[in-house]
């Protein structure tokens, strides 16, 4: 059956009359013409009132060409998070990285330990997979990486029980194309890229609206 204007108006009618009592709900979501955005949900909402430890990190290759790579993406994310959420603490990355030096085996701890020894309630851990700003197979030109594994430890558990959230890798690339190689322009991608990998990582902690026309 061809609906027409005259066809699809009263079914709206109708359906915001009986939203709460049948399944039009579902119905107006996806097609009442008023509604501009739509809000994504946080995947985990459980930060409020916490203290959050994060804590990046990166293997020997990564640290010697990115001396300060774990300490200001740790502040990046921390950053983020403070001012996103609501009544979140989190502790300063100067902080977590002298502990890191300081303990050359923190990697081999209980995120719970890790966790308790940084004053923390939860343990945001991050792993890098790959950061980079050189372009791969275009010589001395540009192309900011960023892959991350993140897990989330509540240090309120036993170790075997402390992960309570986890998501796929998050990735970020910038910019679409190469870019020639100065000085300048290498500090710049390597502060985007992490500003972006920061943003994205906290939109995962509380919900926000977005244009139904960019899903």
């Amino acid at each position: 059956m061809r609906l027409t204007r005259r066809s699809i108006l009263p079914a709206l009618t109708a359906c915001v009359l009986m939203t709460s009592v049948s399944g039009c709900g579902t119905f107006l979501y996806f097609f009442w013409p008023f509604g501009r955005t739509v809000t994504i949900p946080a995947e985990y909402d459980g930060l409020a009132n916490h203290t959050v430890a994060v804590v990046i990190y990166a293997d020997e290759q990564t640290q010697y060409e990115y001396p300060w790579v774990m300490l200001n993406l740790s502040a990046r994310i921390s950053g983020r998070l403070q001012e996103k959420l609501e009544n979140v603490t989190t502790v300063d990355a100067r902080k977590i990285t002298a502990y890191q030096r300081q303990n050359l085996h923190w990697t081999a701890m209980d995120k719970t330990e890790l966790g308790k020894a940084l004053k923390a309630d939860f343990v945001l851990h991050v792993s890098l997979v790959e950061f980079s700003t050189a372009a791969k197979g275009f010589g001395e030109t540009l192309h900011g990486t960023i892959n991350g594994e993140v897990k989330l430890y509540d240090c309120s558990e036993p170790e075997i029980d402390s992960l309570v959230w986890t998501t796929q890798n998050i990735e970020i690339e910038f910019p679409k194309t190469p870019t020639i190689r100065t000085a300048k322009k290498e500090a710049e991608i390597r502060s985007i890229i992490q500003a972006m990998f920061a943003d994205k990582l906290a939109k995962k902690f509380y919900s926000y609206k977005v244009d139904r026309e960019d899903l």
